[in-house]
């Protein structure tokens, strides 16, 4: 009786379907290269696509930040002059005395 735990030895293969085997093996191998990639490129193409959103994302958000700086920029100015307006009348009343009077009319 032959001892369960032995290992068997391989069937013989004839060396041609040797080569078979290996070539089946090689052809899995290059269909699996093959397989990831396809993927690979699939993954890079998206990629590639998401960072063209983003690109045009980011240009819209720079152009409106810009649109709102130059809106604030030009509000700045604005107050700027009317302060300086401001201070100019005010010069103007203190070397005039600071007399003001509005005539109302002669009711007095």
């Amino acid at each position: 009786m032959a001892d369960p735990t032995a290992t068997q030895a391989p069937p013989a293969v004839s060396p041609e379907d040797a080569q078979r085997i290996l070539i089946d093996r090689i052809e899995d191998a290059l269909t699996r290269i093959d397989v990831a990639t396809r993927k690979r490129v699939d993954d890079m193409t998206r990629m590639e696509q998401r960072h063209d959103v983003l690109r045009d994302r980011m240009t819209q958000a720079i152009t409106t930040l810009d649109t709102v700086l130059a809106a604030a920029d030009a509000a700045n100015a604005a107050e700027a002059e009317a302060e300086a307006e401001a201070e100019a009348g005010a010069e103007g009343d203190a070397k005039d005395g600071g007399d003001r009077t509005v005539d109302e009319g002669e009711d007095a």
